[in-house]
């Protein structure tokens, strides 16, 4: 974990870089997000090395220059000062036509070199010197010179004024800063006293900010554990390095709970000094999600950075910037909400973001920790999704399907690089020895296809390079290019916890994937950039699964927090004669039925059905309505399904069901939609029956991850197939006691939950007959 002094004291002398004061005070023009390619990294730094090449020997290179104005210190390192001449050179290296290069783009590069003369004049104590804008044509190794002659009493006068937009924001920030820190201080518990439970979880949360370290806690439904993670993190800005949230979570539940409970915390505080920002993705935050994210297409694009500074002085007065505060802002200001949201996630206290935000390969949050160097609080709540999501992350798929679509629409050039794609990954495919099964592992990455790969990713630059509006963005070509981009990218950080597969539901649309099996090393990267974190949820045992699939350090503490529910509140049945392994489940049916005709019989009621797999769960319907619709009909029971793809509104309604009436069964398959992040309490859900351990396909995939866990920690069958499946079962079996007062029942419906093994996974509060 990363330490260091609290940036959060209110320094107003905290350095600024000319950089992000630029941006901040003279970005201008309308946003553009369409994909306009432009030198990496390693070539801008070549590129800077040819020019400086081309100087002659007193010519200085990376000249670092600071300014203090009022209370703020600037620093920054201009690229080049030619003594003799007199000049300062900001170099820019690009592709294209220079005459494509933006309006917007070029003033603030001039802003920027402006800075620099102002800061070297004070510097020397020169009355002007000259300053030139290089733009070095990477294709062509060409510059292209712009040069001009200032005062020095023209661009102090710039320079400040400048500065000046930036020191009174800064200001703002800390007599904002300073009023948190004695809000923080006075800031009581929401309900006066803690719970046990949330005591025990709140004052490990605390001690982790204190000493930098990670803690793990496995806090069961009712804890209150969103709460109890929140309001120590808050305490411990100013007290301890801390001077970040960021509530990370899995799926929209999660994030409104936490948003929920963050205006509990300020409830008793109309002006509170705290900052909260929602970030919710691009497309479902978009107001005009027909149009380009460009200036000449959306009206909420068009001058963003001309109307931001009014929108962005709106948005700061406001506590809790959630999705719908952001969409008022963006209509009243005519400003696209979702950078708008970017924008405002420099100046939150508490960002309130999906995973990928910070785990992501090129996460916001992460990226902006490295630029600012902030020492964040995370709180990842439901971890244990994290382990799937990490590898969805890390992983990449090329579809075949998707290369000969857009082989279809590529021009002449373009599509010859294509064709060749294809021919490689059809010699490929004669390489693979033929087998009944739909999926196929490789020893090693496709050497040749990976260099063609490359070859068109580079064609498609230069065609972009040149012709930056070219209407191939708007076909599958670029879809596949992006797709190509990830997997190169993929390529770059394969080790030995990935393997290679292809797989193939149909002829045509084979899919070639380097698929993660263990993210804990990627994911411990982007862990290493946090001051401390709290990995918590219902469902973390063992521990040390977790810790080393989740690349958490070898000093993380563990907690187990003391369960809110009691024994008597739920009555757990294990069926002892009946099997739910893929052979035996036709058989299963019947007893299935008769289980759950018997419990409805014994206790009315809502009850949840969970089933391994979608042809288990049709297969189960038909029998129920075959056999038993009579009963059915009696005892008014009506029984709702989960379909395969059910949208939002689809599972909103679905569990709306539960609350309006009585007397439902719900059909739904374990790991689904309704296993967990539902909140069904009282009367809403009365118990359910969980027909399978939940133990995840047994296919070349797993059996190739299972190979790698086992000899890693010698618990490969652990590890791959039985702790994923357990913790379904328990995230699944937490729908039926949501509170202290709920009472309710559940049926384990298979041999192997009495196993000893078994038992010992699941919650010590349960009292098993």
């Amino acid at each position: 974990m990363s330490a260091g002094n609290n940036p959060a004291t209110t320094d107003a002398l905290k350095p600024v870089s000319v950089k992000t004061l630029v941006e901040f005070s003279a970005k201008s023009g309308s946003l553009d997000r369409r994909f306009t390619p432009g030198p990496t990294a390693l070539e801008g730094i070549e590129g800077h090395k040819r020019v400086a090449s081309n100087r002659s020997a007193d010519y200085q290179t990376e000249v670092r220059l600071d300014i203090r104005y009022k209370d703020l210190l600037i620093r920054g390192r201009a690229d080049g000062y030619q003594p003799a001449s007199h000049c300062i050179e900001e170099i820019k290296t690009f592709y294209g036509d220079i005459e494509r290069i933006p309006a917007n783009h070029r003033a603030l590069h001039w802003a920027q070199a402006k800075m620099y003369g102002w800061m070297l004049c004070q510097q020397q104590g020169a009355s002007e010197i000259t300053l030139a804008l290089i733009y070095f044509h990477l294709g062509e190794q060409k510059e292209y010179r712009f040069e001009d002659t200032f005062s020095a009493v023209e661009l102090q006068r710039y320079g400040e004024q400048l500065a000046e937009i930036y020191y009174q924001w800064q200001l703002r920030i800390n007599e904002r800063l300073g009023q948190l820190t004695q809000w923080i201080d006075l800031l009581a518990f929401p309900y006066g006293e803690l719970r046990p439970a949330q005591r025990q979880m709140a004052e490990a949360v605390y001690k982790a900010a204190a000493v930098g370290r990670v803690l793990l806690a496995q806090a069961p439904t009712g804890t209150g554990k969103t709460l109890a993670g929140l309001f120590p993190a808050i305490k411990s800005f100013h007290k301890t390095d801390v001077d970040k949230i960021f509530y990370l979570t899995a799926k929209t539940p999660g994030k409104q709970l936490a948003l929920e409970n963050i205006q509990l915390i300020a409830s008793d505080s109309p002006t509170t000094p705290l900052r909260t920002l929602e970030l919710t993705a691009k497309e479902k935050s978009c107001l005009e999600p027909n149009a380009r994210c460009a200036g000449d297409s959306c009206v909420y694009a068009l001058n963003f950075y001309d109307k931001l500074p009014a929108a962005r002085a709106a948005a700061y007065k406001l506590p809790f910037l959630n999705k719908n505060a952001l969409a008022l802002l963006a209509h009243e200001h005519q400003i696209c909400p979702f950078y708008l949201s970017m924008e405002m996630s420099r100046w939150a206290d508490i960002v309130v973001a999906d995973f990928n935000y910070f785990f992501d390969a090129n996460a916001l949050l992460a990226g902006l920790t490295r630029q600012f160097n902030w020492h964040p609080y995370l709180l990842v709540d439901e971890s244990h999704n994290l382990l799937e999501r990490g590898r969805q992350m890390y992983s990449a798929a090329l579809n075949r399907g998707n290369l000969l679509d857009a082989k279809r629409h590529a021009p002449k050039g373009l599509k010859k690089s294509l064709t060749q794609i294809n021919r490689l990954w059809l010699d490929l495919l004669k390489t693979l020895e033929p087998e009944t099964d739909q999926l196929k592992l490789l020893p090693n990455p496709p050497e040749k296809l990976s260099l063609a790969l490359t070859g068109f990713i580079n064609q498609y630059l230069e065609i972009l390079q040149q012709h930056p509006d070219h209407p191939i963005q708007q076909t599958p070509v670029q879809e596949f290019f992006f797709d190509s981009l990830t997997y190169q990218s993929i390529l770059e950080v394969l080790d030995d916890d990935y393997c290679i597969d292809m797989q193939s539901e149909k002829p045509k649309n084979e899919v070639l994937t380097l698929r993660n099996l263990v993210p804990a090393r990627l994911l411990a990267e982007r862990l290493a950039l946090a001051h401390c974190a709290c990995f918590f949820s219902a469902t973390l045992q063992p521990a040390f699964y977790y810790r080393e699939l989740l690349g958490l350090p070898e000093n993380t503490v563990y907690i187990q927090v003391d369960s809110p529910f009691h024994a008597e509140q739920l009555v757990v049945k294990i069926s002892h004669d009946l099997s739910t392994r893929y052979r035996d489940r036709s058989a299963a049916i019947a007893p299935i039925c008769q289980i759950v005709k018997q419990q409805l019989l014994m206790e009315s009621g809502n009850y949840l059905l969970f089933l391994p797999s979608y042809e288990f769960l049709q297969q189960l319907e038909q029998q129920l309505e075959q056999e038993l619709v009579r009963e059915l009909r009696e005892m008014k029971i009506q029984i709702l399904t989960q379909s395969r793809r059910m949208g939002e509104k689809e599972r909103e309604d679905f569990v709306k069901q539960f609350s309006l009436n009585n007397n439902l069964l719900g059909l739904a398959v374990l790991g689904g939609a309704f296993s967990e992040g539902i909140d069904l309490p009282g009367d809403a859900l009365k118990g359910a029956f969980i027909a399978t351990l939940g133990l995840p396909q047994f296919n070349p995939v797993n059996e190739q991850m299972r190979q790698y866990l086992q000899s890693r920690y010698q618990q490969g069958y652990n590890f791959t197939y039985l702790y994923p499946g357990l913790q379904k079962v328990v995230q699944a079996a937490g729908r039926v006691i949501r509170t202290r007062s709920d009472k309710g029942y559940l049926w384990l419906l298979d041999d192997r939950f009495a196993q000893p093994e078994v038992k010992r996974l699941l919650p010590d509060w349960w009292k098993i007959s």
